[in-house]
């Protein structure tokens, strides 16, 4: 009995161990930090001037102590945070994942939050909320740079990400060229205002409507989503710093009941979108090593789709290399398995490897 006992153990172990040993092996580390934000300091709606980020770290990395690595910055989408890209979309075990079955190079990944009372600053610098592509691409980066042994130059930097965080690394890539090689963006909101995210939506109305805090975190409380994202998106595209109590110019006016728009500064707030910005970055976009993006066909938000098809149909006018996927799925079912199969192979490996 205790031999057939013995030999089921070894078998069982044969079965078991070599892929357990691996495993924990190849097991990277989360650091939770909290850094120094100067580029929000003096914003007009309460966001801290310290930020709290998750980085992944990759399971050679405290042991290969003269190893560098190139980097992934991750942005989230709107009302979440980066605890997102861990909790919902299983991020840690994926890159272990991915890095065991060699499909992609270890890397560092950087998910810093973007958040404010309005759900996110959309990553661009704005009087009100703070200056975030300055924060994201600027203070984040070479602290990240100072912190870690990373490949400290554009081939060894990607930035991908969800929804506002999709508009956000599109929005860095061109306007802040020179910082990263390569570019993703999962179901991209806001890069036009067509659709839901026009002012056709009654929300806006309810927006307008709003007097003041109080107004404000009552909508919060009722999960009126659109009307809070109204203000975060004025807040971010269209801020004004002398208009309390939001601080944000509303390019139209209300006439018995109905959105008119004042014709100069409706022009003027469009031409702020990537779409109508894809000409004056072109050579941002022809420099870049991958660009990618993505949306589901069930999308529950309709300017998406739209948008991130025009803004490919735009690239293609141009000649701007890139990669434009349609999956079926809505804004949010297929982001882990797509982040897995698609996104982190495609960003890293038009990265530097380590070295």
């Amino acid at each position: 009995m205790h031999k057939l006992l013995f030999a089921a153990a070894l078998a069982l172990a044969a079965l078991v161990s070599p892929f357990d040993t691996a495993s924990a092996q190849a097991r990277g580390q989360v650091e939770d930090l909290r850094i120094a934000a100067p580029s929000l300091a003096h914003n007009l709606v309460g966001t801290e001037a310290e930020q709290s980020v998750a980085v992944y770290l990759p399971p050679s990395y405290r042991r290969a102590r003269g190893r560098r690595y190139p980097v992934v910055y991750l942005l989230h989408g709107i009302f979440d945070s980066r605890n997102t890209w861990i909790e919902y979309a299983g991020v840690t075990a994926t890159l272990d994942r991915l890095i065991a079955a060699e499909r992609i190079p270890e890397v560092i990944v950087v998910m810093p939050d973007g958040g404010n009372i309005y759900g996110g600053g959309f990553y661009r610098n704005s009087p009100v909320t703070g200056n975030w592509a300055d924060y994201i691409a600027g203070d984040l980066v070479a602290e990240i740079d100072r912190r870690y042994r990373t490949l400290a130059r554009p081939g060894g930097r990607a930035i991908a990400g969800w929804s506002m965080g999709g508009y956000g690394a599109l929005h860095l890539a061109m306007e802040r060229p020179g910082i990263y090689s390569s570019v993703y963006a999962i179901s991209p909101c806001c890069l036009a205002p067509v659709d839901d995210l026009g002012f056709g939506n009654q929300s806006w109305l309810s927006a307008y409507a709003l007097q003041g805090e109080g107004d404000l975190r009552a909508a919060i409380e009722r999960r009126e989503f659109y009307t809070v994202a109204a203000l975060g998106i004025l807040a971010a595209f269209n801020p004004d710093p002398n208009a309390p109590p939001f601080h944000v110019d509303f390019p139209f006016t209300i006439e018995q009941g109905q959105v008119v728009l004042d014709d100069a500064a409706y022009e003027a707030y469009l031409r702020k979108f990537p779409l109508n910005r894809v000409s004056q970055a072109h050579a941002a976009l022809r420099g870049l090593r991958a660009l990618g993006m993505d949306y589901g066909i069930g999308d529950q938000f309709a300017h998406i789709p739209t948008a991130t098809r025009a803004f490919s149909e735009r690239l293609a006018e141009l000649r701007i290399p890139h990669r434009f996927d349609v999956y079926d799925g809505d804004h949010r079912q297929q982001v882990a398995a797509r982040l897995e199969t698609v996104v982190l192979p495609y960003v890293t490996g038009a990265l530097d490897p380590p070295e």
